[in-house]
């Protein structure tokens, strides 16, 4: 789940992870999201911090607290990695960061740490190991 605020960032960042292989659930702004996590159950969440109305550390807090959701990772993306916002986002419990603006790899290398990279499409499965 890409949790966003802004059109263009929430177009560019699930278009690098649908690149990937990912299925990317859309939300934007943190009372979207809320709704959205409860539904999905999505395997990571990558969410903005600084957004209108619910910050991504209110999002992050509410979905780490809450015992269905809590075992979802959360990776923050933002431009302002201030020590507060970093020490809130953390305390919220929040799994990792990536700092805006991120490129491709960055994002996945990120995502990576959390959840396996899909196979590429068209790609071959090896065979199966003989015993």
């Amino acid at each position: 789940m890409v949790i966003e605020d802004a059109p263009d960032l929430m177009r560019l960042t699930a278009h690098i992870l649908q690149s990937a292989g990912f299925r990317v659930v859309q939300a934007y702004g943190g009372e979207d999201a809320l709704r959205k996590v409860k539904l999905q159950k999505p395997d990571l969440i990558v969410t903005d911090l600084a957004m209108p109305k619910m910050s991504g550390v209110e999002v992050i807090d509410k979905i780490k607290h809450d015992p269905e959701t809590a075992h979802i990772p959360c990776i923050a993306a933002t431009a302002f990695m201030w020590d507060q916002i970093a020490s809130a986002a953390s305390q919220a419990g929040c799994d990792g960061f990536v700092a805006k603006p991120f490129d491709a790899l960055r994002l996945l290398h990120e995502v990576s740490k959390f959840v396996a990279m899909p196979p590429k499409p068209g790609a071959r499965t090896p065979p199966a190991a003989q015993s």
